[in-house]
């Protein structure tokens, strides 16, 4: 593979569309100025075969070839809306090898585990005890990340969903005198390196937060048994907003108040292409369909989730042989209803695409 990068970025900025940059490229060949309009990955996308990372104030940090794109013709991109082509090509790149694995529950195991692409960065945060809030669509795997990377450096992992009452966090007392446990509680005096995992920290309430807060600022927390040093546990939490409150996708979300999120790494943690590729035993197509979809959704403000859930249901009943047409009305579109369906306008002429429209004439 050749690692001649042959252009030049003039310009990045973000688009129109969320998730979405725009990229002037000046190829070494031409005087003209190509724009691109690319979905952009955890701060990165693909041009010509060649990665571009870039950072939050939109400045390059790396170019770097990782593919071949022999006999492409380059063209103006800048009113594409769809790019299955694109995203095909993606699942090529040699720096993406994808073992067969089991990146979620419900998915056939085999040798070895995919990791998020976040990863890394998340195991370093909770190594230097650093809490970590993950902000991310909803089932693009956080929980089941962080419990590997707890699984790995040995600790037990604790987990607990919203709290709604401060009695869910802290346990109570019964008329018995009993003292009622909860994972909060196990996890704080667990006498093991730990994590502690809030998941959907933005839909918990705010009394909740501030009890939380006082135990990771004061290094102790005060339960109805008694004052508790929190020596070995690390916490991470996580949500599908950053702390902004409702939106149009999760409108059951409070806004975060900056003392909460002062205490917490904030990292970004998106879909990851390796796992959808490996949940979807390497299916380039559907990978690529599924993109186009949670597209199409973003740019019209359809409230829908196309996550890893999706993919491994199509994987799964189009292995058991059931009518793809059926597979993507169940399993994809999930009850939405014909005026919504008739919305996915998708340019894939994959057997999915084909299926979708299907559906939407039926």
């Amino acid at each position: 593979m050749a690692s001649t990068v042959n252009f030049e970025v003039n310009k990045i900025g973000k688009a129109n569309k969320p998730g979405f940059v725009v990229a002037e490229i000046k190829f070494n060949d031409s005087d003209k100025v190509y724009t691109y309009v690319r979905k952009a990955y955890n701060n990165k996308f693909i041009v010509d075969g060649t990665e571009i990372e870039f950072d939050s104030r939109y400045n390059v940090v790396s170019i770097t070839k990782v593919y071949e794109t022999k006999g492409v013709k380059k063209s103006d991109t800048s009113n594409q809306s769809k790019t299955s082509n694109k995203i095909k090509s993606e699942m090529q790149k040699s720096g993406i090898e994808i073992p067969k694995a089991n990146p979620i529950p419900n998915v056939e195991a085999n040798n070895g585990e995919v990791h998020h692409e976040k990863y890394d960065e998340i195991k370093v945060c909770l190594e230097c005890n650093i809490p970590i809030y993950l902000a991310g669509p909803a089932g693009s795997g956080k929980n089941h990340t962080v419990e590997q990377i707890a699984k790995e450096l040995g600790w037990n992992f604790y987990f607990s969903n919203s709290v709604q009452q401060e009695y869910k966090l802290t346990g109570f007392i019964d008329a018995g005198g009993d003292f009622h446990e909860t994972e909060f509680y196990k996890a704080c005096t667990d006498e093991n390196e730990c994590v502690f995992f809030l998941d959907e920290m933005d839909a918990s309430i705010p009394e909740v937060l501030v009890l939380l807060n006082a135990a990771i600022a004061n290094g102790y927390f005060e339960f109805p048994t008694g004052r508790v040093n929190l020596k070995h546990v690390h916490f991470v939490a996580a949500g599908n907003t950053v702390g902004s409150g409702a939106d149009e996708m999760y409108t059951g979300r409070m806004v975060l108040d900056q003392a909460t999120l002062d205490r917490f790494a904030i990292i970004d943690f998106d879909y990851s292409m390796r796992i959808e590729m490996a949940i979807s035993k390497n299916n380039a197509d559907l990978v690529s369909f599924v993109h186009e979809l949670r597209d199409v959704a973003a740019e019209n403000g359809i409230r829908a989730t196309f996550s890893y859930r999706c993919i491994t249901m199509v994987t799964k009943l189009e292995k058991a042989g059931m009518d793809l047409v059926t597979i993507i009305k169940i399993a994809v579109m999930k009850g939405l209803d014909k005026d919504t369906i008739g919305t996915f306008n998708v340019s894939s002429a994959t057997k999915y695409g084909k299926a979708l429209n299907e559906l939407k004439a039926a």
